[in-house]
């Protein structure tokens, strides 16, 4: 596994996600010395973060991550809390019979054909220049050409990842290119992030804003020390979101009924030398719909199967969210956790399931429940099981998971 970056968490930035959703824009500072550890990935959330690495004469970048909603069924209800299971003995059950656990599928994509982290670029400008046929020009508000073959990357990507979890694929939306590179553009020339830009931003358009209002959002930072992110770092940030409570980027991602993606991705160093970088991957309201997919998952869990262990941080939250029916996310939204117990086993002991929450907002799927396990380790079967679940075609699941 590939080393990461020490992360210290500091607050929260409450600026809204987008209007009458739970979600918010969040604030990063980089102060560029890296230290490594033994496993994991980068990831940036909904909190502050403060990144502790090899000091480079007192320079601090502005970074910027944040996580969407809306769409999809079922009101918001906050923040529910669950019971743990933990070491102890169980919980006696509730005298009402429950349907059988799931048995745990057998994951079928194998890990060994994932596509592989590239390789880091001999310079950040020959990274950023390797992206585009036009190079982007943001102080005159261009967005450049990004190349079909990068747009083709993330899309595979994303089928691939979307696959261990048993997902359909989605198909690449050219028509709604625009709206993901305006939108790039206006964070990249704003050293900001926003789903909601106002009107005074430079190079502002409304196919900027629609695209930030409709797409997961990375970057928004202009500084000489920005380190590179290719896009597999992109989505591996959204997967493991470490430090947001609403993970709306991955589930996002994860949504069995996305359908479609868009890309784009605005890099250039300015004339001053410094660095400034944004990438939008839109993810709802696309131009003329997208199919209801057919023979989909029970549900969708975080991590699942035999899991590429760069997309998963020691710090993230793990997920699980039931699909409730093949018509839409709407079929879903019944869904509840508020009695729901959760428990984790592996390596012949019973680990430690903390922070948990659920919520029923609208980031894909309209229902969650979601906690933290310490001590995961890459090469070992964990067992989870949930139970107490209501509103679903289920009362208990049951599923495994292996870091690889």
């Amino acid at each position: 596994m590939r080393a990461k970056r020490e992360i210290v968490r500091e607050g929260r930035d409450a600026t809204p996600c987008l209007p009458g959703v739970k979600g918010g824009a969040v604030r990063v500072n980089l102060l560029h010395r890296i230290l490594t550890v033994s496993a994991g990935i980068d990831g940036l959330g909904d909190l502050r973060v403060v990144t502790i690495g090899r000091w480079l004469a007192g320079a601090s970048a502005l970074a910027m991550l944040t996580g969407c909603g809306g769409g999809g069924g079922g009101g918001s209800t906050g923040s529910t809390p669950v019971a743990v299971v933990a070491a102890a003995p169980a919980v006696a059950p509730t005298p009402t019979p429950s349907p059988a656990a799931t048995a745990a599928p057998t994951p079928t994509p194998s890990v060994a054909a994932f596509p592989a982290a590239p390789a880091e670029p001999s310079s950040w400008a020959a990274g950023a220049a390797a992206l585009f046929d036009v190079a982007p020009d943001v102080p005159g508000c261009r967005t450049g050409t990004l190349k079909a073959s990068v747009k083709a990357d993330v899309l595979l990507r994303i089928n691939a990842i979307r696959a261990v979890h048993r997902l359909p694929a989605v198909t690449y939306a050219d028509v709604d290119d625009a709206q993901a590179a305006d939108s790039s553009l206006m964070m990249a020339a704003n050293s900001s992030l926003s789903h909601t830009p106002p009107t005074t931003w430079k190079c502002y358009t409304a196919s900027g804003a629609a695209g930030a209002g409709s797409g997961n959002l990375y970057g928004g930072v202009t500084s000489p020390f920005l380190r590179w992110y290719s896009e597999d770092d992109y989505i591996g940030g959204w997967l493991t979101e470490i430090a947001s409570p609403n993970i709306g980027h991955r589930r996002w991602i994860l949504d069995p009924f996305l359908g479609k993606i868009s890309y784009g991705r605005v890099s250039q160093v300015l004339s001053d030398g410094a660095r400034t970088d944004a990438a939008t991957l839109k993810v709802f309201s696309f131009t003329g719909g997208v199919t209801t997919p057919t023979g989909l998952p029970p549900f969708v869990a975080y991590p699942y199967g035999d899991y590429p262990a760069r997309y998963m941080d020691g710090s993230a939250w793990l997920s699980f969210s039931v699909v409730g029916g093949a018509s839409g996310r709407s079929a879903s939204g019944g869904v509840r956790f508020g009695n729901a117990q959760v428990s984790v086993t592996g390596g012949g002991t019973t680990l430690s399931v903390t922070n948990v929450q659920s919520d029923n907002d609208g980031y894909g799927l309209p229902n969650v429940i979601q906690w933290k396990t310490a001590g995961l380790q890459p090469g070992v079967t964990y067992t989870v099981k949930i139970s107490g679940v209501s509103g679903a075609p289920q009362a208990a699941y049951e599923y495994s998971f292996k870091l690889v």
